[in-house]
């Protein structure tokens, strides 16, 4: 059983985001395996939760140059609001492309090469 108490989700995504994400990984260590939370089923990250309901994203189309990836759901993710609705570009093929038209083997080598933040 998790040794914390149960909150609501408002009580939740009142905490600050570093104690938000740190229960999530906890959360994921208990009841998960400690593996990230598959968000493929259509579901939302929690920290993208977090992120909306405290308004907290960037102003829309800013730019970046370096996307991070969620330590609990492991999407890429911006570094500085922690908002998950990114477009993600790379070099990785050798030229500049958006990420979401690689297939799954491109897109696994690129994680390879993020950093967690």
């Amino acid at each position: 059983m998790s040794k914390h108490e149960m909150k609501t989700v408002d009580e939740l995504c009142a905490m600050p985001l570093h104690q938000f994400i740190a229960r999530c990984l906890e959360w994921n260590d208990e009841f998960n395996e400690g593996k990230p939370i598959d968000t493929s089923d259509g579901h939302l990250c929690p920290v993208q939760v977090w992120v909306m309901s405290n308004h907290k994203n960037c102003p829309s189309e800013s730019v970046v140059d370096l996307i991070a990836t969620c330590k609990v759901c492991g999407e890429p993710m911006c570094p500085d609001c922690s908002n998950h609705n990114v477009h993600q570009l790379s070099r990785v093929t050798g030229y500049l492309s958006n990420v979401s038209g690689w297939n799954a083997a491109k897109k696994q080598e690129l994680k390879d090469r993020n950093r967690n933040f």
